[in-house]
């Protein structure tokens, strides 16, 4: 593997876990449990919504770590918000063109106004459908969603 296909494959599955469930080690010995909102991808700087300090129990509605200070980070469950996926959609698709409603149950993707994605599946038709279909199910069946 080239480095630039290790590169983009290493940024696909960072991409992947947004929006999952983390478990952050930190160099000062803290440990945290959050939502991952977002992630630099330069500096591996990282965003945590509703966090729990592991230690005291304590909780934190956002907080912001920067790459230097992270030891490492792990899935802690099964991803099943779809901000992973539409990250995947939006490196292929125009801007604009993927759309996501998080507020719908477990959310909802819509891919230029006619392809729809949930928990699901994929809904639609046509050569949209079909190319939407190859990125969206691999994507869903890894988390264990299909």
């Amino acid at each position: 593997m080239s480095d630039v296909a290790a590169m983009r494959s290493f940024n696909r599955e960072l991409a992947a876990v947004v929006g999952a469930t983390i478990e952050v080690a930190t160099k000062d010995g803290k440990n945290y449990s959050g939502i991952l909102k977002g992630i630099d991808q330069n500096t591996l700087s990282i965003v945590l919504s509703e966090v729990v300090d592991l230690k005291d129990g304590s909780n934190i509605p956002k907080i912001f770590i920067y790459g230097n200070s992270i030891v490492s980070f792990s899935v802690a469950e099964k991803e099943v918000s779809l901000e992973g996926l539409v990250k995947e959609l939006e490196q292929t698709f125009p801007p604009g063109g993927v759309r996501f409603f998080p507020e719908t149950g477990g959310g909802v993707i819509v891919i230029m106004n006619k392809i729809r994605i949930t928990q699901e599946g994929v809904d639609g038709s046509g050569p949209l459908y079909e190319r939407v279909r190859d990125i969206a199910q691999p994507w869903l069946e890894e988390r264990g969603l299909l």
